[in-house]
């Protein structure tokens, strides 16, 4: 292995490999309907879309949380695909059947990386929806590249508007540890919990989340902190969702710090959600996600 190959994102071998595909494949077989996968050429290496829902409307992309690629959204697809093309990508550089193919450093090469997808998909008008990382990479779309953004929906994005509880830092070191050195899965298991209000992920979403932190070596820029005057440069219209119980954000603090600094910002803090909204209450989550997305549609309808 080359010293450039460090700095892309593996499976550690192909025992690792098939592992996670398996359970890939099993939490496909979890969505209403088998989608259609589709590779995508990006500068960074091939790009795996899976392609669901209707054949009209605004698309609505879907960008997970890390390390459990895009079949996370089996609880979303239906409800979000009734009347709009649904595209959940893969992300580069994490566990999935994307191929990495060119390091990415910074935040910047991120935003390059996925509108090269979205012009390989032939998509000059989305919606785009993230999780956790993918919160925060929609954010920072929104800040470097945001063209092609009709809208936009994060969901509890890590570190963009302030750090985590450090209690909650605090109480990961012990299980950190136990499932990073001794390979403990009641370890993983309960730091999955923590991120999901005290329960484990029910499946599919456990054993994704368990196959692809034992099986893939990651290479993602950390998600940092969005200044006040990157803030400001967002003028995508923003829908931001933080969990009440979630231990990623201070939900009410980093709630307000997004009203004040984002200027087309409706930002809430759902009573009793953890980090996994989309999963754990997933009716709510596509009600406020499809009203918003139905809004900016509606608000930039040509005039019959």
């Amino acid at each position: 292995m080359t010293r450039d190959d460090r700095k892309l994102g593996r499976f550690r071998d192909d025992a690792a490999r098939r592992r996670f595909m398996t359970a890939y494949d099993d939490a496909l077989t979890f969505w209403p309907c088998a989608p259609e996968h589709l590779d995508v050429a990006t500068r960074f290496g091939t790009t795996h879309v899976l392609r669901s829902g209707s054949a009209e409307g605004t698309p609505i992309v879907l960008l997970h949380a890390v390390a459990v690629a895009s079949p996370m959204w089996f609880a979303n697809v239906g409800a979000l695909g009734e009347h709009h093309p649904v595209y959940a990508i893969d992300t580069i550089g994490d566990v999935g059947r994307s191929l990495q193919t060119a390091a990415i450093p910074g935040a910047a090469d991120l935003a390059v990386w996925l509108d090269d997808a979205l012009t390989a998909l032939g998509r000059d008008r989305v919606h785009l929806v993230g999780l956790s990382y993918g919160g925060w990479l929609v954010l920072n779309q929104a800040l470097r590249a945001p063209d092609r953004l009709a809208g936009i929906t994060s969901i509890d994005p890590p570190g963009a508007f302030g750090r985590p509880k450090a209690s909650f830092v605090a109480s990961m070191v012990p299980d950190g540890f136990l499932a990073k050195f001794v390979h403990s899965d009641p370890a993983l298991h309960r730091l999955l919990a923590r991120l999901n209000d005290g329960v484990p992920p029910a499946p599919p979403l456990l054993g994704l989340s368990v196959a692809g932190l034992r099986t893939f070596r990651a290479r993602q820029p950390f998600p940092a902190r969005l200044k006040d005057d990157e803030l400001r440069r967002i003028r995508t219209p923003a829908l931001l969702l933080f969990g009440e119980r979630s231990p990623v954000n201070r939900a009410s603090s980093a709630a307000q710090r997004a009203r004040q600094f984002i200027a087309n910002a409706h930002a809430e803090v759902i009573s009793g959600a953890g980090h996994m909204l989309p999963v754990q209450m997933p009716d709510l989550f596509a009600r406020r996600v499809l009203r918003f997305v139905d809004e900016i549609d509606e608000r930039e309808r040509p005039l019959p």
